[in-house]
């Protein structure tokens, strides 16, 4: 008697994931949504500004960088530079990411005014 309520319990189990399974991913799945980076939060985008960034402290290309931000605000990197400074204080980064993503930021003025900046 144990061992045909054992196989009917991990029947009903098996049968009720596999009909949520198809429910969920054949039936009525989620839909699916076109975003942007634009649409992230706060500190999503500020971690996306620190990785550029990053990036451009290693490669140099303020070019690349601005253009990597454009996907964030387009437009204002410098105003997208600015914001992640500010959340990433907030947020208490730390000193060496804070100075990478100021670094960014100079070399953004820097250009707008004329002058070469180097990472």
């Amino acid at each position: 008697m144990n061992r045909g309520r054992s196989f009917g319990f991990i029947a009903a189990i098996l049968v009720g994931l596999t009909a949520g399974l198809v429910y969920g991913w054949v039936l009525h799945p989620a839909p699916v949504g076109n975003t942007t980076l634009a649409s992230l939060r706060d500190d999503y985008k500020a971690d996306y500004v620190l990785m550029v960034a990053e990036t451009y402290h290693t490669s140099g290309d303020l070019a690349q960088a601005r253009d990597d931000l454009d996907y964030i605000r387009p437009g204002e990197a410098l105003i997208a530079v600015q914001s992640a400074l500010l959340t990433g204080q907030q947020l208490g980064y730390p000193a060496s990411e804070m100075q990478l993503i100021a670094q960014l930021e100079t070399a953004l003025k820097d250009a707008s005014t004329g002058e070469g900046a180097t990472p």
